[in-house]
């Protein structure tokens, strides 16, 4: 069991179990209280219960607390999981990260390697196995599903993508910059960077580089 670190709750002003405290955001705030009540009858000091990813964010920047859960679903922009990972690990780069997820594909099982996420639970999972898995994370434990495992030996490949998204991807390996790739295509800028950030996404890439090296690589197979 780790030694735990004390601090202020912010709520009462008294000393609190630091390890034990927890975050939680799902989309609804209905939902995010309904966990938040399951995790605080396990035992959790559950500091916040929140519907939105900015909300979660301001509580993870103001409080840092030791455990932050989040799911999956409120990646809802361009950039999906890993913005949404990367978002919260800035917010919060000592608070250990969970996500809810329905289902571990590839762009995702990618992402939470990336960016160090402590565990995975499928909502799939039984009340108690997914509490189970926060009490090894609150004791420096990591914990994901075998279908992560799975994803990570799967070679990324661009059968995802649009016709659109696969010309702007051809353009970007070509070393075109946005703005070439816009003259060519007829389209504006703005329209580039958004088939950009969904060609990240869907190939769990974070650049321009790494996905003409990716791009590079299936070509060469």
């Amino acid at each position: 069991m780790m030694i735990a670190r004390t601090a202020a709750a912010p709520e009462t002003g008294r000393p609190v179990d630091r390890a034990a405290t927890v975050a939680v955001a799902v989309p609804g705030i209905l939902m995010a209280e309904a966990l938040g009540r399951v995790l605080r009858e396990a035992g959790m000091h559950v500091v916040g219960c929140y519907g939105t990813l900015p909300a979660l964010l301001e509580k993870v920047r103001r409080c840092r607390p030791a455990v932050v859960i989040a799911d999956a679903g409120l990646a809802d922009e361009p950039g999906g999981a890993a913005a949404l990972l990367w978002e919260l690990r800035q917010a919060g780069p000592a608070s250990k990260l969970v996500v809810l997820a329905s289902e571990v594909d590839g762009p995702l099982a990618r992402a939470v390697m990336q960016h160090g996420i402590e565990a995975v639970i499928l909502k799939s999972s039984p009340t108690s196995d997914a509490v189970q898995v926060l009490q090894h994370v609150a004791q420096g434990r990591t914990s994901f599903p075998p279908t992560l495992l799975e994803r990570l030996t799967e070679r990324p490949d661009t059968r995802g993508l649009s016709a659109r998204q696969l010309e702007v991807l051809e353009e970007l390996a070509k070393g075109r910059s946005n703005e070439e790739i816009a003259r060519r295509l007829f389209i504006s800028t703005n329209t580039v960077k958004f088939h950009l950030r969904a060609i990240y996404d869907r190939l769990g890439v974070h650049n321009r580089v790494e996905a003409a090296q990716l791009l590079a690589r299936q070509r060469a197979v």
